[in-house]
């Protein structure tokens, strides 16, 4: 009886697990994580979101950052570049990202 317990329970977790990925679900706290490791970033003044999904066994993210409007595009895209390299060494599984920067509006 003891063993058809813990077989059951390994595989519901199993099984919500499978269920998860094929919903593309991410671990809250690997949100959190991109958002903390952007937000770090020098030059980025805040983070408009993250999105993250997986891709069969890797981890795809998306994310928007605001930098200062008086910053060149070249600075603004190096900004970008670090922010999407740091990214992908602070997350695990994380293979890709796409970062884009825009002008950070006065209200911000």
């Amino acid at each position: 009886m003891l063993i058809t317990v813990a077989i059951l329970a390994v595989l519901r977790t199993a099984a919500r697990d499978v269920f998860r990925r094929l919903l593309d679900a991410i671990d809250p706290a690997l949100v959190a994580a991109a958002e903390t490791t952007l937000a770090a970033e020098p030059g980025v003044t805040a983070v408009r979101s993250v999105k993250m999904r997986w891709i069969g066994h890797r981890i795809h993210a998306d994310a928007e950052l605001d930098i200062d409007p008086s910053t060149s595009l070249t600075n603004a895209h190096q900004i970008a570049h670090d922010a999407e390299h740091a990214l992908t060494h602070a997350i695990p599984k994380l293979s890709s990202a796409l970062v884009h920067a825009y002008p950070a509006s006065p209200t911000t």
